[in-house]
């Protein structure tokens, strides 16, 4: 009799983490979703629909302008981004590093940085705190950032020495943005070689 309690105790127990985890993974905040990215030849885990936008920024070296493509999903205030720069500059990948962490406002102290190398191509990761503000009339919210970023040496017909920036990243305020979130969607990003 005691055995029968501590089994069905036991079954009541799995099937609640079950129906717990169902719910979460469930849940409509992350909806994650492989994402083709057509542009850079890969695909990465977004975890909502994201959209895509270009814009044109001016660097400070003899390249002048490029062209920024995002792809994003936003969940809440947290920002999911793959960005991708096709005829990039010898520092371009740098230079977007440093603005992301600047969009941020973090202090050396707080960023972390290593490189790993994954087959030929070297990935740099940063993990980084400061602080954003989620209106233009609030206050500044601790905040946090993970960002994974590489450039590629591709061959591009009419265009010697053709190379691409690529950066993942997820920002947000500190007490939305989940490590574990940010940690599944940055290593998400898979590029054919």
């Amino acid at each position: 009799m005691r055995e029968m309690i501590l089994v069905r105790r036991c079954v009541i127990g799995v099937a609640l983490v079950c129906l717990l985890g169902i719910i979460y993974g469930c849940s409509p905040r992350m909806d994650w979703r492989e994402v083709q990215l057509q542009a850079i030849g890969g695909s990465a885990l977004f975890p909502g629909k994201p959209v895509e936008v270009s814009r044109t920024l001016q660097m400070e070296s003899a390249q002048g302008a490029i062209t920024l493509t995002l792809r994003s999903a936003r969940i809440d205030s947290t920002v999911f981004a793959v960005g991708w720069v096709l005829d990039a500059g010898p520092d371009t990948r740098e230079k977007l590093e440093a603005a992301m962490l600047a969009n941020i406002g973090a202090e050396a102290a707080t960023v972390s940085r290593h490189a790993h190398k994954q087959s030929d191509l070297v990935i740099h990761e940063v993990a980084a705190s400061g602080e954003m503000r989620l209106r233009p009339d609030s206050a500044p919210v601790p905040a946090r950032l993970w960002m994974r970023s590489l450039t590629i040496n591709r061959a591009v017909p009419g265009q010697a020495g053709a190379r691409q920036a690529i950066e993942i990243i997820a920002a947000g305020p500190a007490h939305e943005l989940r490590e574990e979130d940010a940690r599944l969607f940055i290593e998400s990003l898979k590029l054919a070689q």
